[in-house]
């Protein structure tokens, strides 16, 4: 039998976990080749050890998520001024960079490294291996209690949805099982999954278990685990952006994009179906925040705050910017107002405080780093190299963010912009040219004559945030916008102002229009583009864009009763990719083709192994 790619390593799945959990005796007792599993799963801790190496094995896949989720997306440009070595290194950045030019123009090749997806599939092995032993440590440990299973168990379940998420934005249809995989054998049949109906049952597990997880962690080290670890807040923020996710599928295979006659699953494809949905974001975002408020209460209560922390220095400095969203208060910037004009060196507190020192009062979920394990994030410096700018693989397209603005004075008036600017300085006598992510820098801002510079300090041990508070706001205002009830595109322009304000001088409400439903959509889309910058959402922000117009002139290649998605593939061509590519736009709607030119090719090993029980996604199978 072929052995299936995906489970490459997860037959060391207990083994990492003991490691983790520093069992030296049960190292020195069993040979480290096999796993003798009847004889691990006795109490809390042998549970917790494989629930803990879930999340150590997340930071493995952040490289991918970013990729998959950014990088093809209208934000950036190729570096065209990158250099490199003649060494082996050099040889092997060469080589990286010659192959991000074939992803941004939608060249994809699955032969790609990038398109492994056994990392992430690991992480969902380890959260079955919890699921699935749970009951048995429970019934066998008498100090672990009924509500610490199930706590445990809808942050595992959150866990486990959350990167099969990653997976179906990436690639569409993918291989799903909740079983656990020990070994090879154990795989018998993992064919490929339809995308959307994966992602309702993973709606459907995640919606069993909202509300019974953790409002936050005790302990010494729970200011860090309440936002490193899966959270009330962070599940109903995940439950949110699946349903944002979900609502545009089936926008776009409904209506006039139907050919065949609907069946009974179809008939969830009417816009009051879309409509409901809607609801259940807006439901669910409104949870977020309000479980998010629980936990900062509690950190207040406990006096947590000192002055030193982050949850100290930004505590008074909240502020409502009136987006009509109870406790949606956000971390003011109160320096750059006027800033721009009269202050010699503006601070920038909101970025200090989410980026650069991590784990803030707007965080959801963040995956952790730190220099006391020596656990380091070189995602920064990977994509957009924070010491140099011909280091970085990709530049900011200043035009893509003019999708936001009315004008370059009203751009550079933008404290989120000032991280992408184009005149930065590393120390007083060397200057940066051109525009690069430096959003996880440490930052100093100079106010130059009107124009603002910057010296930048880099770090590798910042945090990676999945879910933060101005994301769980802009879902709620495209959601809004989508729904377009009586007064909700008034609502929608309320919150993306509130974003809006926060970081700019003098609070300028944003650019753009919301009186239709359709301008809404692209007001909250040129947003979510800058506040979301290079936190590998923008290309997912597209996908869903794309997929919720649908349309074209052929059936989908897999789903012959609905049209296959050009249309929305044009679409956002001509709307989004083409300000950074221009030169690119008819052979970006060639290449992309339809809606399965916006996924991923799935690695070419997967396919191999699975003898015929996958097939490539149509678009990117070259072999046919």
């Amino acid at each position: 039998m072929k052995r299936i790619h995906i489970i490459k390593n997860i037959a060391l799945a207990i083994l990492v976990a003991v490691t983790a959990t520093s069992c030296e005796d049960w190292l020195t007792l069993y040979p480290q080749d096999r796993v003798v599993e009847e004889n691990f799963w006795e109490d809390k801790n042998d549970l917790e050890g494989v629930r803990y190496a879930a999340y150590s094995q997340l930071t493995g896949s952040l490289n991918q998520f970013i990729i998959w989720g950014d990088i093809r997306s209208d934000s950036y440009q190729l570096n065209n001024s990158f250099t490199y070595g003649s060494d082996a290194d050099g040889k092997a950045a060469k080589e990286r960079h010659d192959m991000y030019k074939k992803v941004v123009e939608a060249q994809l090749d699955s032969t790609m490294g990038i398109y492994d997806w056994s990392n992430v599939y690991t992480t969902i092995n380890f959260c079955n291996k919890v699921l699935q032993h749970g009951p048995e440590v429970l019934a066998r440990d008498p100090q672990f209690t009924t509500l610490e299973w199930q706590e445990i168990r809808a942050e595992v379940t959150a866990l486990r949805a959350l990167n099969y998420f990653y997976l179906i934005r990436a690639f569409k249809d993918i291989p799903y099982t909740t079983r656990v995989i020990n070994n090879d054998m154990q795989v018998t049949d993992f064919p490929l999954s339809n995308g959307l109906a994966v992602l309702d049952t993973l709606i459907a597990d995640v919606r069993s278990i909202a509300g019974q997880g953790r409002n936050r962690f005790e302990g010494t080290s729970g200011t860090i685990d309440t936002h490193g670890l899966m959270t009330n807040t962070s599940i109903y923020a995940l439950l949110a952006d699946m349903y944002l996710w979900r609502a545009a599928l089936r926008e776009g295979r409904s209506g006039s994009n139907i050919i065949a006659s609907a069946d009974a699953e179809d008939a969830d494809t009417t816009a009051q179906a879309v409509g409901f949905t809607m609801e259940q974001v807006k439901a669910d975002c409104d949870s977020v925040i309000y479980y998010g408020q629980l936990s900062l209460n509690a950190l207040a209560r406990q006096n947590t705050m000192s002055a030193t922390s982050s949850y100290g220095r930004i505590v008074s400095r909240t502020k409502d910017y009136k987006a009509g969203i109870d406790n949606a208060e956000l971390i003011e910037n109160e320096d750059i107002t006027s800033a721009y004009k009269n202050k010699t060196s503006p601070t920038v507190a909101s970025y200090d405080a989410i980026f650069y020192v991590g784990n803030s009062i707007e965080s959801m979920f963040e995956v952790q780093f730190s220099a006391s394990d020596q656990r380091k994030n070189g995602i920064g410096n990977h994509f957009w190299s924070v010491n140099n700018n011909n280091g970085s693989h990709f530049s900011i397209s200043p035009d893509a963010f003019l999708n936001a603005y009315t004008n370059d004075t009203q751009m550079g008036e933008d404290c989120r912009t000032w991280y992408s600017c184009n005149n930065r300085i590393l120390s007083s006598t060397t200057p940066l040219t051109g525009s690069y992510n430096f959003k996880w820098a440490n930052c100093t801002f100079y106010n130059n004559g009107g124009a603002i510079v910057a010296g930048i300090a880099a770090s590798e041990y910042n945090n990676w945030i999945i879910y933060r508070k101005t994301d769980v706001m802009l879902m709620i205002a495209e959601a809004l916008a989508v729904r377009n009830n009586a007064g909700d595109l008034n609502a929608c322009k309320d919150i993306v102002d509130a974003v809006h304000k926060r970081s700019t001088v003098d609070e300028v409400a944003a650019s753009g229009a919301s009186d239709t439903r359709e301008n809404a959509i692209k007001l909250v889309m040129a947003e979510r583009q800058v506040e979301l910058l290079g936190e590998g959402k923008r290309w997912f922000d597209l996908v869903r864009y794309a997929e919720r117009i649908g349309g074209g002139k052929n059936p989908d290649p897999r789903e012959p009763q609905y049209l296959d998605g050009a249309a929305g593939v044009e679409q956002v061509v001509t709307d989004y990719l083409t300000k950074s590519y221009s030169d690119l736009e008819s052979a970006l709607k060639n290449r992309i083709k339809n809606r399965y030119g916006l996924y991923c090719p799935i690695y070419y090993m997967e396919l191999k192994a699975s003898d015929g029980q996958m097939q490539q996604n149509p678009v990117w199978n070259r072999e046919k």
